[in-house]
């Protein structure tokens, strides 16, 4: 029976917004507060069941001590003597990303992986106040108007028993398709079994369909337990080698083969983000959800830019195999990438050279030569020889140029024609700052000299023995090493390469407690990962133009008008799970029994907002 027009407590419910086999959902007039709200109330059989009241009453008090950007807010919920089980929320303008992606794609695949960092971002805050969800799909994300995404209905589906889970899967507790294999199986769940169901909605956001489907609950149930799911590059050519294994990485068999927890899975989608340039999805995803057809032609472009000055380098440091995943996938984006393709015509033919090379050395080896190798670096050159016993000594001439003395002890048995030795090769071979000369040993011993001149168009090659770091800092800030300048922009995760030992590194962020955060970290061999703590300023609120007398509610926390001017409210900021600095807060203003003022006031941490009455 609807409820519209009906009075619950002190919500008058206004129209009904939806229902499933669980409950209905209405929008609602908060009579107190002369505010919308929605209003989630409870199926009279599972309201009628003290356990699921009790059950109800313990999730939601939970669920309402989390206070997240991309969280539904919870503001109230039934007592256990009320007629009606209901819980009500913030009231959002805007659909369910089920809505949303049914007429319009998350693609390029990186914006699927922002949307998920997002709500990643947000489990992971409850997941660190202790809170699971186990109701993830796309039908609990909400994307609000102004392109903010928003987590809904936590902990709701612990309200239940597990007979009653599965006999009404579907209407229930959404699609068997996002559940965790030991869900379905009725063993003990964690945070792992949300990240599992995390990874069903990226496979989905990114391939356009679920990884487990089948033509009844059954057999889709079968298959999760199987695990057996189609690579998803098989449908999305531009789903890359990374954002692939972070989706296996979720969809593990075993929980423990998982991202332990959404924390987890929000940095690594993050540290692949970041490698693409899209360090800040909070401020990329708006622009996406206002201007999907403007702001996908926009991000392909500065991914496949990206990706080619990634395969540039690679191609310098010889890392072949990533070189060429990274051009295909700009491939995949735009087929006619004028850039890609010269990028693999000078792979191909590098391989060609390195296939000459090998077949020369085993002609200089049948004949008793040896090949020199020159490896071209700022100041010099090492030489290397493949046959053990000419003896190499060096000596720098001008402008780079190195000569490289080859002593032979005695002169070969057989001395091949000289046509078969230098055929093909009249100069030495230089490719990538790699010098390759053929090196002819003198009739009855003595010396040969050759002079090997590295290319200077070629970019230097990289030093060795450097260590990638990751340098995780919560919320974010900038990063200074040793003496060098802070970095250009404060990110939550800094990528560097140093040298092994003792490296200063130092946090600094304008909106932080103190001026920086200092230590020394031990560079060793081994990828590393160095988090950093950045705690943030309180934020300031006092109220101007009020009555001196008049009452300030701010949280739990109240005084009069005059006294916020003296001594404003300092409010925390929430350190985990930032991803901007400005935060809401919300305050009531009374006088005299009556309500001068109710809103959400947008602060900052270090500043003082001041909230004036308006006339």
């Amino acid at each position: 029976m609807s409820l519209v027009g009906r009075q619950i407590g002190r919500y008058r419910i206004l129209e009904q917004l939806g229902q499933g086999g669980m409950s209905v959902v209405y929008k609602g007039l908060d009579t107190a507060l002369d505010r919308e709200v929605a209003v989630k109330v409870l199926h009279p059989h599972l309201a009628g069941k003290p356990e699921s009241r009790k059950r109800l009453d313990r999730e939601a008090r939970a669920v309402a001590r989390l206070h997240h950007p991309n969280i539904l807010e919870v503001y109230d919920f039934s007592g256990a003597d009320s007629s009606e089980a209901f819980i009500v929320t913030e009231y959002i303008r805007g659909k369910t990303l089920r809505e949303f992606i049914s007429s319009e794609p998350l693609s390029p695949p990186e914006i699927a992986a922002m949307v998920m960092h997002e709500i990643a971002g947000a489990l992971a805050h409850a997941h660190e106040s202790g809170v699971l969800h186990r109701d993830l799909k796309p039908e609990n994300v909400m994307v609000r108007d102004d392109g903010v995404i928003k987590l809904t209905d936590f902990g709701i589906a612990k309200i239940l028993d597990r007979d009653e889970k599965m006999t009404m899967t579907g209407a229930l507790v959404g699609s068997p398709a996002h559940m965790a294999p030991e869900i379905i199986e009725g063993e003990e769940s964690g945070a792992e079994a949300d990240v599992f169901s995390l990874g069903t909605m990226l496979y989905l956001f990114v391939a356009g369909k679920l990884p487990f489907t089948a033509p009844n609950t059954t057999a889709t149930l079968k298959r999760i337990l199987d695990c057996v799911y189609e690579d998803p590059r098989q449908t999305v050519p531009t789903c890359s080698d990374e954002l692939t294994e972070i989706i296996g990485n979720c969809l593990q068999r075993q929980p423990g083969n998982r991202y332990p927890n959404a924390g987890k899975l929000r940095d690594a989608l993050l540290g692949y983000l970041t490698e693409l340039g899209l360090s800040r999805p909070h401020e990329e995803l708006p622009k996406f959800f206002l201007d999907p057809k403007g702001y996908r032609k926009e991000v392909e472009k500065r991914v496949t830019g990206t990706l080619l000055e990634r395969a540039q380098r690679l191609i310098g440091e010889k890392k072949s195999a990533r070189a060429l995943s990274a051009l295909n996938q700009v491939l995949a984006h735009d087929p006619t990438n004028e850039r890609a393709t010269q990028l693999l015509d000078t792979m191909k033919a590098r391989k060609l050279r390195e296939q000459r090379t090998k077949r020369l050395v085993r002609l200089a080896a049948a004949g008793g030569s040896a090949f020199v190798i020159g490896m071209a670096a700022l100041k010099g050159v090492q030489i290397a020889t493949r046959a053990p016993e000419p003896k190499l000594q060096l000596s720098f001439g001008p402008e780079e140029v190195v000569l490289a003395s080859v002593t032979w002890p005695s002169a070969p048995t057989i001395a091949p024609p000289v046509d078969e030795l230098d055929a093909g090769v009249p100069e030495p071979v230089v490719d990538a700052g790699v010098a390759v000369a053929i090196v002819r040993p003198v009739k009855n011993g003595g010396t040969t000299l050759v002079k090997v001149v590295p290319d200077k168009k070629l970019d230097p090659v990289p030093a060795p023995g450097l260590v990638d770091v990751e340098v995780i800092v919560r919320p974010f800030g900038f990063l200074a090493v040793d003496d060098q300048p802070r970095s250009a922009d404060p990110l939550q995760m800094h990528r560097l390469k140093l040298s092994p030992g003792d490296h200063r590194l130092t946090v600094t962020c304008d909106e932080c407690e103190s001026a920086g955060v200092s230590r020394v970290e031990k560079i060793s061999a081994g990828r590393e990962a160095i988090n950093f703590a950045a705690p943030l300023k309180p934020s300031m609120l006092s109220f101007d133009g009020f009555p001196p007398d008049a009452t300030v509610q701010v949280g739990a926390e109240s005084r009069s008008a005059s006294e916020t001017l003296a001594s404003p409210f300092r409010i925390t900021t929430p350190q985990e799970g930032r991803r901007q600095m400005a935060h809401e807060v919300r305050y009531s203003v009374t006088h005299q029994g009556v309500t001068l003022a109710q809103d959400v006031a947008r602060i900052q941490p270090g500043k003082l907002l001041v909230v004036r009455r308006q006339p």
